[in-house]
């Protein structure tokens, strides 16, 4: 009970801060609906974990762990990917700069 309870202060927080970001223009609207889809599954795998192994055994895995470990092995995945490509453009934003500006001073 005690874990539920503090997953679900984990959720909220995260979604006020999704939300708040949104508000300032930081993230996009499907990223924060993304976020707060997360959110609400967490939400539900913390009161009811047999859920995660209902959802697991539907699509041929056999326990609701493995299903969770396996998706936020995914996320973390696509989430580096999406690092690393903000990563590149902004170094090529970074150089272009730099190159126009070292041809000014020229």
């Amino acid at each position: 009970m005690v874990f539920q309870l503090v997953l679900s202060f984990v959720f909220a927080a995260s979604l006020w801060l999704v939300w708040r970001r949104y508000r300032q223009q930081a993230v996009g609207r499907l990223i924060a609906l993304l976020w707060t889809l997360g959110a609400l599954g967490g939400f539900v795998l913390a009161w009811y974990p047999d859920t995660a192994t209902m959802v697991a055994h539907l699509v041929g895995i056999g326990r609701g762990a493995d299903l969770v470990v396996y998706l936020g092995i995914v996320l973390l995945f696509v989430l580096v990917f999406q690092l690393h490509v903000s990563h590149v453009r902004l170094e090529r934003q970074l150089t272009k700069l730099v190159r126009k500006e070292a041809l000014r001073d020229l």
